[in-house]
Order: C-alpha cells, then sequence, then structure tokens
C-alpha cells in the first residue's frame, strides 16, 4: 500500500534533528502503525503516489510502518481523525477549523508548508471581459465558476472576498460549482463562466505548467492573505510524538532524500503552526455559515 504525509522546516533545527534520532525509538517501541491520512485533491491513488516518498522516509526514520489511509474527501479526512481511523491528517484550512469545532478543540495543527502561511486566492476572467471587472462588485450578475464547498482557497475564501464587497454570493451572481481549481479555469476560459476563484499557487502552477494562457484569462482580484493548510492530529497524541513527527519534517531539507519529498509535497520547506494561525479562515467559516 502506498504510504503518505507532509514535512516542514529547519526553525526547529535544534530540537529537531535531536527528537528525529532519540525520539524514534521510543515511538516505534510505543507505536508499531504510523496511519496517515488526507484528502485526494485529485484521485486518491495519484495522492497516495504523491506522498509516498514521505511514507518511505518517515518508515526509515522511525523504523515503523506508515500505513496510507486513503479517504474520499475532506469530510472523511475529518471523520478519520476525530474517530481515530488515522493518527495524522492533512487537511486544508475550513476542514481544520470544522474539526477543531467537532472535536471541542481536540484537534491540533502540528506543521504546515511554509507557502501555506500566507495563501491567497484569485478571482480571474477571460482577458475580452477583464476591462468591465476591476473590482469585486463588477461581478454583480455575472456567471461565477467556485470550487467545492469544503474547499478553502477555491471556495470559502472568495465567498467571503465577495461578502466584504457586499455581494451576496447566492443571490447576486450565478454560481457554478467546479469540481477542483483546474475545472474552474477551465470554465472561465471555454467562456461556461464570466469569472472564477481559485488558489494563487495554483494559479501560478498552472501558468508555469503552460495549462492556462495568462493572455487570454487573467486575474482581476487577489484576496487578503490567509493560512491554509495543516498536519493535524489529536491533542492527546503524547508530547514526544507529536514533537518527534513536527521534528523530523521541520529538518527534511537538511536530510537525505528530504528534498525529493519536499518536493511531491510541492513545498519549499516546512513551519510550525498554531491553531491562532487560522483566525481569518475561522472568522470566514462563521461569516458563511460553515462553521458547524
Amino acid at each position: 500500500m502506498k504510504t503518505g504525509m507532509q514535512p516542514l522546516a529547519p526553525r526547529a533545527r535544534g530540537w529537531g534533528v535531536a527528537l528525529l534520532l532519540a525520539g524514534s525509538v521510543t515511538w516505534a517501541q510505543a507505536q508499531a502503525v504510523l496511519r496517515v491520512a488526507m484528502a485526494p485533491e485529485t484521485t486518491a491513488a495519484e495522492q497516495a503516489t504523491r506522498f509516498e516518498p514521505l511514507g518511505q522516509f518517515l518508515e526509515a526514520r522511525f523504523k515503523m510502518r506508515v500505513k496510507w489511509v486513503p479517504v474520499a474527501s475532506e469530510a472523511f479526512a475529518v471523520r478519520a481523525l476525530i474517530n481515530r481511523e488515522a493518527d495524522l491528517v492533512w487537511l486544508n484550512g475550513l476542514s481544520y477549523v470544522q474539526a477543531s469545532v467537532r472535536a471541542k478543540d481536540r484537534v491540533v495543527p502540528l506543521v504546515q508548508r511554509e507557502e501555506d502561511q500566507k495563501a491567497r486566492s484569485v478571482f480571474i476572467a477571460r482577458t475580452a471581459l477583464a476591462g468591465s471587472i476591476k473590482k469585486l462588485p463588477d461581478l454583480k450578475g455575472r456567471t461565477l465558476s467556485l470550487g467545492p464547498t469544503a474547499s478553502t482557497a477555491e471556495n470559502l475564501m472568495p465567498r467571503s472576498a465577495l461578502l466584504a464587497a457586499r455581494l451576496k454570493p447566492e443571490t447576486d451572481l450565478k454560481l457554478v460549482l467546479a469540481a477542483n481549481a483546474e475545472a474552474v479555469v477551465m470554465a472561465v476560459a471555454s467562456g461556461k463562466a464570466e469569472a472564477g476563484a481559485l488558489g494563487l499557487e495554483t494559479w501560478d502552477r498552472m501558468v508555469a505548467g503552460k495549462q492556462v494562457d495568462p493572455a487570454a484569462v487573467k486575474v482581476v482580484f487577489t484576496t487578503p492573505a490567509y493560512t491554509d493548510h495543516t498536519w493535524a492530529v489529536l491533542a492527546d497524541m503524547p508530547d514526544g510524538t507529536r514533537k518527534a513527527i513536527a521534528g523530523g519534517m521541520l529538518v527534511l531539507e537538511a536530510v537525505k532524500g528530504g528534498r525529493d519529498v519536499l518536493k511531491s509535497q510541492r513545498a519549499h520547506r516546512f513551519t510550525e503552526t498554531k491553531d491562532a494561525a487560522y483566525a481569518s479562515v475561522r472568522a470566514a467559516a462563521e461569516q458563511t455559515e460553515q462553521l458547524r
């Protein structure tokens, strides 16, 4: 079975390396299997393949089996963590704050990609329309493509931005929900939607990969920064185990094979994260009535 999980960066290099080496023995003695889950951004098979390098890294470092737990959605990822079907779970910002509420603060954010510290969403439109869509209120009455309601970057934060611009998404616009960020871009490029919203990181990756022509489709608005994604665990996981996991991920760029893991995770490095970092996502979820 394929494995999967996510790393961090050299901030905790001091205690990280020590715990990675010294803590691995006690952890392995206490727990034979580390179960890792993450909601698929594409297909479950592709996601498992993406996380294979990390699973191999963890197995080698901690001398224990790492089991990939496939889940079908963000909701199932949250459920797997709360129901103790997985020990370490990758959640987007919205799923994390929802899990925190559902589990009455028993869910703890552990580490995140450095890129997720200042995530942003962008609104895009075909260049032919961009001249008449210069600010969000200009979208009133138009067709807008958003990603799944469980997405922080493709749905929650764009909705929050629309509300801040005094637009009611369900009544002031004609919404077209897409399966993912790539489908949002395709809806705009094909004319199915006049505008769309997705994460800036995904937009930049698609432009770099020539999946979209920036001359034909352009960014018309960028949201304020927010914190997205985290590797999360339950609060009752032993403190030593938590520090061992985080320590190993924080020093990935400095250890053998670590850069391959970071590349597979689309991460420059991993950093520590705290619950307070998700305040803007929590506020947006409350604003859009998604904290339940």
